[in-house]
């Protein structure tokens, strides 16, 4: 049986450019102008089984767009803990902790962000999700997340090495959709929801 999977990231929240982890940070006035204008898009759109990560951001993201929708929220879909990265920049990361970016830069399971996550437990917990969700009797399947969780799971169901995970350009207030199989999933769209111009 066909599943179609569609795997929404959360709208702005003002932190562009910096890790935004575990930090429970608000959508921005931005990133609410961009879950509002996704309600047409999903006006009609079958949604028998709405699952979020509990974060805020995730959460206001459901409550515009869904507003009359049970949630379940799974904890497995949070985004990973970047310990004492979260709301930095990249640049700022470097002069910190030089030799731990050049680790992150070799991709490891192993690799732990300092006072954060191990990479092996991130992976393993968003592999859980996306088992629960080959499971789920539901055909149409929307799941509201982070954008690393939402690159592993593109990832999972692909049957890609995770450590592909940065192939995948996943874009803040946009969503992304696939077709599950018994054998595999098919990518049927990426970043939808982008306003031109």
């Amino acid at each position: 049986m066909t599943k179609r999977l569609t795997l929404l990231r959360h709208g702005k929240t003002g932190f562009s450019g910096k890790y935004v982890g575990s930090q429970d940070v608000v959508l921005s006035a931005e990133g609410v102008l961009q879950m509002e204008s996704l309600k047409d898009s999903f006006e009609n759109y079958p949604v028998e089984n709405l699952i979020s990560s509990p974060m805020i951001r995730c959460k206001q993201s459901c409550e515009i767009l869904f507003p009359h929708q049970a949630v379940c929220y799974d904890e497995d879909l949070r985004e990973v803990d970047f310990g004492r990265w979260e709301t930095m920049n990249f640049q700022e990361i470097v002069k910190k902790d030089p030799e731990l970016v050049d680790s992150w830069s070799k991709w490891s399971l192993d690799f732990c962000f300092p006072e954060g996550e191990r990479i092996g437990h991130f992976v393993k917990r968003v592999q859980r999700a996306g088992e629960n969700i080959k499971k789920s009797p539901e055909t149409h399947i929307m799941i509201v997340a982070h954008g690393g969780v939402i690159r592993n799971l593109i990832c999972y169901f692909l049957n890609l090495n995770p450590s592909l995970y940065l192939l995948f350009n996943v874009r803040k207030g946009c969503y992304t959709t696939l077709d599950l199989f018994d054998n595999g999933a098919v990518l049927t769209g990426l970043n939808h929801g982008v306003v031109k111009g």
